[in-house]
């Protein structure tokens, strides 16, 4: 499925581009006085700062972070420097207006920062200045994000031994955002050549996603993952490692979303009795029968209400491990959020200094847990201004003028000259450097102590220092309870193989735990950030490959570990979404318990596919059947092939809309089924056309009906490559892995 539309290059802003002047230099300046005089994002949006912090005020609102950098390769690493003037001011005033306009989600946002990336590196000789852009500067960022998604790509089948794939997204995308600047730059007169720009990369093409890679049905971690992780939760010292392996442990004792648990407070534990009134540690202990859950914040909730997780009981001293070691690692950083929070506008330093109106480079270095080139090196790269060594053009004089006439001729000389110059220039304060040439002495800090004058070291003022830390800082949470009270709290730096900076703190995020488990895919990485986990401890693959592991793996194995004990076997597989039955019969007027027993009987024949069958055969003969019996209990037909959900028990949420529901199953081969699902899939094809279509203008809500189009034509293209698969045999029941075919087209998507 190929998508032909373009975009229009319609893109609006909140400015009247026909009121604009003939000069592109002042159009600029008016459109950086609108944007500063703009109301979104917030009055207290710090324009000029080099990155700002946004959010969507939704049901699952996130802070989203616009780093305003640059990209430059520089020997095969990329880095990442300030944007700088007047391209920055352009690039926020166009992204605040168009918010103005129409405000959305911040991913929009980003993707047109990724795009102006490109362009900036094109105006490098020109000053960056947005008035000296042309129709070629387009077209060369657009073809260097192409290439650098063909370099990705190439280097991805390095990697992975697989064969190269065509990057979806990512060029096209650039294309698309590159054209909205353009159009802002054409609309608003903002450069004095004429911009008549098109993008020439394609749009993403859906047959290939379909067609080049079939599904990884395996979701969950491979045999040497599970035998090493309890291995090396018990292996490892390091206080960053063991944060991360609790982390790990929490995430899977419960169905959590990723964001659920890195928000928990670190008071988080609450205890009831089976009818519902407040229980106690000792309650828990003494084996009383006690709920015990963990108190958080629904993402999905509307109002951002708190609500319990409830732990199965195998998984309690699990989780009290867990959260006993990370409170004990993350308490210092707790006091420091607490300090900022009592005390507005001061940043955390250790006591020693917080009255120090002047601080020394030592002081520095202390505060920051580095040495003195460490610290030079972040006081520089943090534009924090330096007070070189100095003296005190008073004390200079005084000393000087104390004793003038009982010093020999020559240094009388000397002293007189310099009161002289003292006496026709004189700043408060004269800098040693500058102080040499004044003197014309050889060692002028040997001249100074024989004058007994105090040479003030190198210093830096504390209001600046705090100012600069508090900047690194983000002290209001998404959730009721204050940054102060947060269980996954931690220094900067926490995690990589450096000290912590201890006055900045920040949340665990999903980033930094993915790292911990695969390691940076950057070839020039280094130490923690080049190798996950397993490889850091020595466990591969019995093939000598790299172990690979994501999160939802983990949470499934780990959810079932902790739930043996509480349920069946049958019982645990359904509350994890395991039991895929496979039941399927031909279209007659039989009974759903009579279409059921049809089901059952292709399991028990070898004529079904898919996790229950396996599941079947591994039992033995005398619990084979009560297996069944729990599992298809009931068949019901529908135009695509079979539903096996007992409708005795709940109601079907995906009522009508059968074909990306676990608990649809097909006869493989069925005419009937088979024409029915191409012709949803053309009707799908359609309407996700025109929903991209809306989306790309900018339509609210279009994005997430497109992504759930998305999803139905994902399914129905995979249950059409299972009726045309020759190795089936015709008659077959067949139970997709629905889940597994979204999550390998969501990571199609994201790639």
């Amino acid at each position: 499925m190929t998508r032909k539309k373009r975009t229009n290059g319609k893109f609006v802003i909140a400015l009247d581009g026909k009121t604009a002047s003939a000069d592109p230099r002042e159009n600029l300046a008016r459109l950086a006085r609108a944007a500063r005089d703009s109301l979104s994002f917030g009055a207290e949006l710090p324009f000029e700062a080099e990155s700002w912090t946004i959010r969507q005020e939704t049901a699952n609102s996130r802070a989203a972070t616009l780093r305003f950098t640059a990209r430059a390769d520089i020997a095969g690493r990329v880095s990442h420097d300030r944007m700088a003037e007047p391209f920055a001011t352009f690039l926020k005033s166009i992204i605040r207006l168009r918010e103005t306009v129409r405000p959305g989600g911040p991913q929009r946002h980003l993707a047109l920062v990724d795009a102006a990336r490109y362009l900036y590196l094109q105006l490098e000789r020109r000053g960056y200045d947005p008035a000296r852009l042309e129709t070629v500067d387009f077209q060369r960022a657009e073809m260097a994000a192409v290439r650098e998604a063909e370099e990705a790509a190439t280097r991805k089948s390095k990697e992975t031994g697989k064969r190269r794939r065509r990057t979806l997204w990512t060029p096209f995308l650039v294309g698309q955002n590159l054209l909205r600047l353009a159009t802002v730059v054409r609309d608003q007169h903002l450069s004095a050549a004429s911009i008549d720009y098109a993008p020439r990369t394609l749009p993403p093409d859906y047959e290939e996603l379909r067609t080049e890679q079939a599904p990884d049905a395996d979701r969950l971690p491979s045999r040497a993952a599970l035998d090493a992780l309890p291995r090396i939760a018990n292996e490892v010292q390091d206080p960053s490692d063991v944060c991360m392996m609790r982390t790990i442990a929490l995430l899977h004792c419960a169905p959590w979303r990723v964001g659920e648990l890195l928000s928990l407070p670190a008071d988080c534990e609450v205890l009831v009795t089976p009818e519902g009134r407040p229980a106690t540690f000792e309650d828990l202990e003494s084996g009383e029968p006690v709920r015990y859950g963990l108190r958080y914040k629904p993402e999905k909730s509307p109002d951002g209400t708190p609500d319990t997780k409830w732990i199965p009981t195998a998984a309690i001293p699990l989780v009290r491990r867990a959260l006993e070691d990370l409170r004990k690692h993350s308490a210092g950083s707790r006091e420091i959020a607490a300090y900022m929070e009592q005390n507005p506008d001061r940043a955390w330093l250790p006591e020693r200094f917080r009255e120090q109106e002047r601080l020394s480079i030592d002081d520095v270095a202390a505060i920051l847990e580095r040495s003195r080139n460490a610290a030079y090196d972040w006081l520089n790269a943090n534009g924090i201004p330096i007070r070189r060594q100095h003296v005190i053009t008073r004390e200079l004089e005084q000393s000087l003028s104390s004793n003038r006439h009982s010093f020999k001729a020559r240094e009388k000389g000397l002293n007189e000259r310099v009161l002289t110059l003292l006496a026709k220039q004189a700043p408060a304060e004269i800098e040693v450097d500058n102080l040499k040439g004044m003197v014309g002495v050889g060692d002028v800090h040997r001249w100074l102590r024989n004058k007994r004058v105090e040479v003030h070291e190198e210093s830096v003022s504390r209001d600046d220092l705090e100012r600069r830390i508090l900047e690194m800082n983000r002290l209001t949470t998404d959730f009721e309870w204050k940054l102060s009270e947060c269980l996954f709290l931690f220094p900067k730096l926490f995690f990589w193989r450096e000290r912590p900076f201890r006055s900045v703190v920040a949340l665990l995020n999903n980033d930094q735990l993915r790292f911990f488990m695969t390691g940076e895919k950057d070839a020039q990485a280094e130490g923690r950030r080049k190798y996950g986990i397993f490889k850091r401890m020595g466990f591969t693959e019995p093939d000598g490959t790299d172990i690979h592991i994501t999160s939802h793996m983990f949470r499934r194995w780990l959810a079932t570990l902790a739930l043996q004990r509480e349920m069946s076997a049958e019982q645990v597989r359904i509350w994890l979404g395991h039991e895929h039955v496979r039941g399927q019969g031909p279209y007659d007027g039989r009974t759903p318990v009579e279409l059921a027993e049809e089901a059952r009987q292709a399991i028990r024949s070898g004529m079904a596919k898919g996790a229950v069958a396996e599941i079947a055969a591994a039992k033995e003969p005398r619990d084979r059947d009560a297996f069944l019996e729990s599992v298809v209990a009931a068949v019901h037909i529908t135009p695509y092939g079979m539903c096996v959900r007992d409708w005795t028990f709940s109601p079907c949420v995906r009522h009508g809309a059968c074909v990306a529901c676990e608990k649809h199953a097909i006869e493989k081969g069925q005419p009937a089924h088979r024409a029915e699902i191409a012709r949803s899939l053309r009707e799908n094809q359609i309407l996700l056309d025109r929903a991209m279509a809306q989306a790309e203008e900018g339509q609210d809500g279009a994005d997430k009906h497109a992504w759930h189009l998305y999803r139905e034509v994902a399914v129905l293209e995979a249950t059409l490559r299972v009726h045309d698969d020759p190795s089936i045999a015709d008659g077959t029941l067949h139970q997709l892995d629905v889940a597994a075919v979204l999550a390998e087209a969501e990571r199609e998507v994201q790639e």
